[in-house]
């Protein structure tokens, strides 16, 4: 009778840490020889050392017999492969094998609930869940679980996708556009290598103040209540945040407006950036390059926001390069990435319950690329409906002049005229 009492706790736990840094046929050989050297009652030892069943051990002892007919110099792994660990063909097979008709099937009913694009075949859409594709399938008489269902929708190309804002939902010119795109690229060049600073200027949406619901999360001692519903009528104001971004200095500048959105309001706001920020940092220049985008209050087509930013010149003693960017491509406009999505995730889960706390939270924002916010409040009453002077219209292409290439888009002002 075999006497073999059991290695000690210490040797134990070194076969323990070895078997688990070997491949899975390495180890249920190695426990094959561990098991063979101690004989009788060595299986049921081992296993219970390493936590494997008998089955294994034993298919691994069989395995050590059949390496007895291979070169001893190059012995073969179980599988017949030596960069393989597992035979061919093992594991559980596919459902479509086990259930037969199940691609037929699927092909039918994702054929009753899809749509397609009519301009590309390729594209296609379906209204059903993983668990509602798998409770049509059960109707069928085939028993398939959510998951299984969400890797049949995969494999026929059916995945969770978001939808992309992309789409123009207007008609420009695609050669006007690229061109623009590029004339704009070159006037930042240009203006850069001049030292002569290049602002983005944009009105970000209105801002509901008072105890009502916003995205997100901020840290508190306690759980903050709001209003169930986010309507109107429920704010105690509101405000509408401008926005002027330096492209290479990586600044930005927002004017939390209380009144209205008017041409008079956006060179308002572009005033105070400047001589409240903007100016320190550029003294001695003599121009400005602005990039707007085609509507709202600077649209392209807004006489009164030409006499307005013709006053702006007159203002801040400079001359006034401005660039439109196309209609329908205002989200290619650098200050809604670089500056505005950052400050929708500082104001992500606070309240904002009056212009101060808008104001003082927003100064706080920061990126890890060097954005610094500086903000102030403008409590100017505008008024809506104001119209040109009746001669604006008669001295405006002394002190406007339309560039020659796009000129709809591109211009100079200057209240100094030009010769």
């Amino acid at each position: 009778m075999n006497e073999f009492r059991g290695y000690e706790e210490s040797h134990e736990d070194f076969m323990r840490v070895y078997c688990r840094s070997l491949p899975e046929d390495h180890r249920r050989r190695y426990a094959a020889v561990e098991a063979l050297k101690i004989g009788f009652g060595g299986v049921a030892y081992v296993a219970r050392v390493l936590g494997m069943s008998r089955r294994t051990i034993y298919t691994g002892i069989r395995e050590l017999e059949a390496m007895g007919n291979d070169d001893p110099d190059h012995p073969r792994r179980p599988s017949g492969d030596e960069k393989r660990i597992r035979r061919p063909g093992g594991g559980r097979p596919k459902v479509t094998q086990r259930q037969a008709g199940l691609d037929e099937t699927l092909e039918d009913i994702l054929e009753a609930h899809s749509a397609g694009s009519p301009t590309d075949e390729s594209v296609r859409w379906t209204d059903l869940k993983p668990m509602q594709l798998a409770q049509e399938l059960l109707h069928c008489g085939y028993e398939i679980g959510r998951n299984t269902a969400a890797k049949l929708l995969d494999r026929t190309g059916y995945r969770r996708r978001s939808l992309r804002k992309e789409l123009i939902t207007g008609q420009v010119d695609p050669h006007e556009r690229d061109q623009q795109f590029r004339h704009i690229d070159t006037l930042r060049r240009q203006a850069h290598a001049q030292g002569i600073p290049v602002l983005c200027v944009d009105t970000k949406k209105k801002e509901l103040l008072g105890d009502l619901h916003r995205r997100g999360q901020c840290y508190s001692t306690d759980i903050q209540y709001v209003y169930d519903h986010d309507f109107r009528h429920l704010a105690t104001g509101f405000l509408i945040p401008h926005g002027v971004y330096d492209y290479f200095d990586n600044a930005g500048f927002l004017t939390l407006g209380t009144s209205r959105e008017t041409s008079a309001f956006v060179c308002d706001a572009i005033a105070l950036a400047w001589e409240e920020d903007r100016h320190a940092h550029y003294p001695d220049t003599e121009e400005i390059v602005l990039t707007f985008d085609a509507g709202g209050a600077n649209a392209v087509r807004s006489v009164r926001f030409k006499e307005d930013i013709l006053a702006l010149s007159k203002r801040l003693g400079l001359r006034l390069r401005v660039a439109h960017y196309p209609p329908y491509t205002s989200k290619w406009h650098p200050i809604e990435h670089r500056l505005f999505s950052q400050v929708e995730r500082t104001w992500r889960g606070v309240i904002l319950d009056s212009p101060r706390t808008a104001l003082e939270t927003v100064q706080r924002t920061r990126t890890q690329t060097g954005l610094t916010v500086k903000a102030c409040i403008l409590d100017t009453v505008y008024e809506l409906g104001r119209k040109c002077s009746d001669t604006f219209n008669d001295i405006k292409d002394k002190f406007i002049r339309h560039d020659d290439v796009l000129g709809k888009w591109n211009y100079v002002v200057d209240a100094n005229g030009f010769n």
